[in-house]
């Protein structure tokens, strides 16, 4: 009898083992190389997904993986040079899985040959209808978050209570989140009537990295569809150990607990809105780069979060000052008629210059930070620091690039601080979150309510 919650542990504790009695791997074009025969799927000490076919029946030939492995050098492969996987496990369990490379042996002596391979994730097909739309998502490392409710366990013959979950509503589904005690875990579970918006794991994903600062990837997906239950494991993605990105609001603060889920909520209601045609949310693809800048060197750092917050408030429309606006055509009407006067100027000359005059019209981050700067939305000394690390470290000259001194190593650390906060607010403007954030840029790192007022934003 195969078990959902054994299968989920023994990959999370990277020890799974799965004897298939047919394995079955197919090229995705039309006339596709085919290898069928027993095998297993197994873990690697580093957690990813592998797999071995000991080939019964096939129908390609060495050569012709030579050929292809010679003509891809170099090059992104496509679609056609990919494998899909099907595997019947001895349990009867059927596992797929897809955009394999499978890496051949072949025998010389026989041409028989041996099949291997990692898979990036795979599927167990349940045949177990829901009554309603369901997701567990099971991240293998415990993030810092919101849990005010007390489960009782029992410990050596004791029992004792631990707070170790959370339940709230967000867009339209019941959510529930905890932290099992025997295992380094964080389980994100939902239940809806209406059906899931599609790749809405990597909504939630995206919300839990912003509420908690870190990178996040679930590790085992346990989902309803149509009419079974699918359980997808993935193996391990690559991403940095040890990352410094703050989160918008301290966790070891009151504000995280009372108002941590409903920050949540408005951050997983805009990317499950305004995902479009991606993989990630632009928001959240920026805020991710961020986060993984943080930890490397100190200047990795410093352009990381000055690139992100650039990027940030490209997405932001401009606050329109119409009477700047017009001021601003009538000047570039004047140049233009003048240059175009300028018979002893060259062509060449001419160009150019109408290409700068034209340019002034055109969206800038600042000219959009200032303006959210004054209507209380970001704040507006912040804005400095931003300037200061976009040229010294994004775009440096000569005289930038020397040894650092203690303090000026502290000056940087302090303008990185502001310029996070810059950052969370700009996606505080975007999500329409209303309510208390850290401040990092300041000594003690205070707690704020957002939005700021114009006065204050001025400081």
């Amino acid at each position: 009898m195969f078990n959902i919650d054994e299968m989920i542990d023994a990959f999370r504790r990277r020890v799974l083992d799965i004897d298939c009695k047919r394995m079955v791997l197919s090229q995705n074009k039309e006339g596709s190389e085919h290898f069928e025969g027993p095998g297993y799927i197994r873990q690697a000490i580093d957690g990813k997904i592998t797999f071995k076919i000991y080939v019964a029946a096939h129908n390609a030939n060495p050569f012709s993986h030579l050929d292809s492995m010679f003509k891809s050098v170099g090059k992104l492969h496509g679609d056609e040079s990919f494998f899909d996987l099907e595997a019947i496990a001895h349990d009867g369990m059927r596992w797929t899985a897809r955009q394999i490379l499978p890496k051949p042996s072949w025998d010389a002596a026989d041409m028989t040959v041996l099949l291997s391979g990692d898979l990036q994730s795979m599927k167990a097909h349940l045949d177990m209808p829901q009554s309603n739309h369901n997701l567990r998502l099971h991240f293998f490392e415990k993030y810092e978050v919101p849990l005010s409710k007390w489960s009782m366990t029992v410990k050596h013959g004791n029992t004792y209570h631990v707070k170790d979950r959370a339940e709230f509503a967000a867009c339209g589904a019941k959510f529930e989140v905890w932290q099992p005690e025997d295992s380094a875990g964080t389980i994100v579970e939902l239940t809806s009537e209406a059906p899931l918006p599609i790749a809405f794991d990597l909504r939630i994903q995206e919300a839990l990295q912003y509420l908690t600062g870190k990178s996040a990837f679930w590790g085992a997906k346990l989902q309803s569809h149509d009419y079974e239950l699918q359980l997808e494991l993935s193996s391990p993605r690559r991403r940095s150990a040890r990352t410094q990105f703050s989160p918008p609001i301290s966790p070891g603060s009151l504000d995280f607990l009372e108002h941590g889920w409903r920050l949540f909520e408005a951050y997983l209601k805009y990317v499950t809105q305004e995902t479009h045609a991606t993989h990630w949310n632009p928001v959240a693809y920026h805020l991710y780069s961020a986060c993984e800048t943080t930890a490397n060197s100190v200047d990795a750092w410093a352009i990381g979060i000055s690139v992100a917050t650039e990027a940030v408030a490209d997405l932001i429309p401009l606050i329109i000052d119409e009477k700047k606006e017009n001021e601003l055509a009538a000047y570039q009407e004047r140049v233009l008629k003048w240059l175009a006067d300028q018979s002893d100027l060259s062509e060449d000359m001419k160009k150019r210059a109408k290409k700068h005059i034209t340019d002034m019209g055109n969206k800038r981050a600042k000219d959009t930070l200032y303006g959210l700067a004054s209507i209380g939305r970001v704040e507006k000394n912040y804005i400095d620091s931003w300037t200061y690390l976009r040229n010294k470290h994004v775009h440096p000259k000569i005289k930038d690039i020397k040894k650092p001194t203690p303090d000026d190593i502290q000056k940087l650390l302090n303008h990185i601080h502001k310029v996070e906060v810059l950052l969370r607010q700009l996606t505080f403007h975007l999500i329409g979150y209303k309510g208390p954030f850290t401040d990092y840029g300041q000594n003690g790192c205070p707690s704020k309510q957002y939005p700021l007022t114009p006065e204050i934003s001025q400081v």
